[in-house]
C-alpha cells in the first residue's frame, strides 16, 4: 500500500505570474515557492523626499521600501508631534511646542508712508438674514487709537448697507482736520443683490508712522460672513464705487471740543437731502452761527445757496445767505442788540405797538385784522379815519371824521358803504339807516341817484 505524491512537479519560478487561487490536490513540496509580488526594478522604488504616486499597487513593501517625507525639515522643529497631550480644542499649537488661544486679538503692523489704504475686511454675499458685528482699533505712533465699528446688513435680497461708527483721533486742527492717522473710513462694493459683496478700507495719512490695527471686538453671530480680516498690505489707491462714512468727533463734559460742530445727512450716499448743518464760534470776537445747507466733506467752507442765523459782533441777530453776509448787515434780515429795531436788506420795519415815524412808502399786503382806526396825532386835523365791515350782513364801510373810539359816530360824520344788497351809498353816516337818502350807485353799476331821485 502506498500513498499517491499528490505533488505537482512543475516549480513555479522566483517572480512569475501572480498564483492561482483556490484549492488543489497537491501538497506542497520543498522546491515550491511563493512568488515575491515586490518591485525589484531601482527606478520605481521611493526614495527619500522623494514623489509618492497615489493609488493602489499589486506588490507588497519589502524591506528597502519607504514613504517620502514632503515637508521641509531644517532641524529647527522641536514639537515631535501634531496633536500635543492635554491639548484644548481651543488652543493652536505653535512651531516650538507652545500653545496660543484661538480667541487672540488679530492684528497687523503696517507702515503708512506717504500714506495709503488699509483694506479692513470683506462681507462675502449672502442671502439670508443678519447684522454680524466687528471692531477695529487703530493706533499710530503721532496721534491717538482711533475705533472703528463695523455692521452689514444682510437680507433674504443681499446686503442692503454697512453701517459704520468712525471716532475721530483725540487731537485734531482747531478746523476739526484730522493731524495724522485714520482720515476717512469707506467701503467699496461689487455684484449686486444676493451677490453684492462689500469691502471695509480705511485711509492712512501720509506720515503716520507705523500702524497697528487690532480686531478688539468680534460677535460670534455670523462670525462667516466676515473674511479677510488685514490679510492685505496697505495700497495706495482702491478702485471702484466708494462710499463714505462720516467721522465721529469726541465730545466732552463741558460741550463742544473744537470750534465747529459739523452735521452732516444720514444718506452717505449723498445723493439727496445731501446739504449739512452747521454749528460754530469764534471766541475771539464773540460770534456764533448756524450754518444751513452747507458742504458735507469740510467745516470752514461756504457753497452756493448755503445761509446763516448769526450772532455778530455788535450783538444784533442777522439771517442772510452766507455769500452776502455784510458787517453793516445790509443784507437779509436783522434784530439790533437790545431788540429794538427790525431791518429788512437794511430798512426798518414798522414796530408794532411803538409810536413811530415812518420815511417813505410802506406796502401791507394780505392784512387780516378787525375793524382799523386811524388817528392822526396833530390837533388841527383831529378826527380819524375807520374802516369796518360785518361778514354776517355783508357790509362794509368806510367811516370818515370818527372820533379816537373804534364805534359809534359823532355829529357831521360821513360815512361810504357798501350794503348787502349791492348798492354803493355816500351819504352822512346819521342818514345810513334812512332809505333814499344820500347818493346811491345801484349793485350793477347802470343807476346813479340823490335823495332818491335818478340823475
Amino acid at each position: 500500500h502506498s500513498h499517491p505524491l499528490n505533488i505537482t512537479t512543475t516549480i513555479p519560478p522566483q517572480d512569475s505570474a501572480s498564483g492561482s487561487v483556490g484549492t488543489t490536490n497537491y501538497y506542497a513540496r520543498n522546491d515550491h515557492s511563493h512568488p515575491i509580488n515586490v518591485e525589484t526594478n531601482a527606478s520605481n522604488i521611493p526614495i527619500v523626499n522623494g514623489v509618492g504616486a497615489n493609488g493602489t499597487s499589486a506588490y507588497y513593501s519589502r524591506h528597502d521600501h519607504v514613504h517620502p517625507q514632503q515637508l521641509t525639515y531644517d532641524g529647527n522643529v522641536t514639537a515631535t508631534k501634531f496633536i500635543k497631550t492635554g491639548g484644548l480644542a481651543t488652543e493652536l499649537l505653535c512651531a516650538n511646542g507652545d500653545t496660543t488661544t484661538i480667541d487672540t486679538k488679530l492684528s497687523r503692523t503696517y507702515n503708512s508712508g506717504t500714506g495709503g489704504y488699509i483694506r479692513l475686511c470683506v462681507f462675502p454675499a449672502g442671502n439670508s438674514t443678519g447684522a454680524p458685528y466687528i471692531q477695529f482699533q487703530v493706533q499710530c505712533n503721532t496721534n491717538a487709537m482711533q475705533t472703528i465699528d463695523l455692521v452689514p446688513n444682510y437680507t433674504v435680497n443681499g446686503i442692503s448697507a454697512l453701517y459704520g461708527v468712525f471716532t475721530a483721533p483725540s487731537y485734531v486742527q482747531t478746523i476739526l482736520n484730522v493731524y495724522y492717522g485714520v482720515d476717512q473710513l469707506l467701503h467699496t462694493h461689487t455684484g449686486t443683490g444676493s451677490a453684492a459683496v462689500y469691502t471695509a478700507w480705511i485711509h492712512m495719512m501720509s506720515a503716520s508712522g507705523i500702524v497697528t490695527v487690532s480686531v478688539s471686538k468680534q460677535g460670534t453671530y455670523n462670525s462667516n460672513r466676515i473674511t479677510e480680516i488685514l490679510t492685505q498690505d496697505i495700497v495706495s489707491s482702491i478702485t471702484g464705487t466708494q462710499t463714505q462714512i462720516p467721522m465721529t468727533f469726541n465730545l466732552g463734559s463741558g460741550g463742544i471740543i473744537g470750534d465747529m460742530l459739523q452735521v452732516n445727512s444720514l444718506d452717505r450716499n449723498y445723493n439727496y437731502y445731501n446739504n449739512g448743518i452747521r454749528i460754530g464760534n469764534n471766541n475771539g470776537d464773540s460770534t456764533s452761527s448756524l450754518y444751513l445747507g452747507c458742504i458735507k466733506t469740510a467745516t470752514n467752507t461756504t457753497q452756493s445757496g448755503q445761509w446763516e442765523i448769526s450772532k455778530t459782533s455788535d450783538k444784533a441777530l442777522t439771517i442772510n445767505p452766507s455769500s452776502l453776509r455784510q458787517t453793516d448787515h445790509s443784507v437779509g434780515l436783522s434784530i439790533d442788540g437790545d431788540s429794538t429795531i427790525i431791518k429788512f436788506n437794511g430798512n426798518e420795519l414798522v414796530n408794532v405797538g411803538t409810536d413811530q415815524t415812518i420815511n417813505g412808502r410802506k406796502t401791507f399786503a394780505g392784512v387780516t385784522c378787525s375793524n382799523i382806526q386811524l388817528n392822526p396825532s396833530d390837533v388841527s386835523y383831529g378826527e380819524g379815519l375807520r374802516i369796518a365791515n360785518t361778514p354776517i350782513r355783508n357790509v362794509s364801510a368806510i367811516y370818515i371824521g370818527t372820533s379816537t373810539s373804534t364805534s359809534g359816530e359823532i355829529d357831521e360824520q360821513w360815512t361810504i358803504i357798501k350794503r348787502s344788497t349791492g348798492e354803493l351809498y355816500i351819504c352822512r353816516t346819521a342818514d345810513q339807516n334812512i332809505v333814499d337818502r344820500g347818493l346811491m350807485i345801484s349793485a350793477d353799476g347802470n343807476t346813479l341817484t340823490f335823495n332818491g331821485r335818478t340823475l
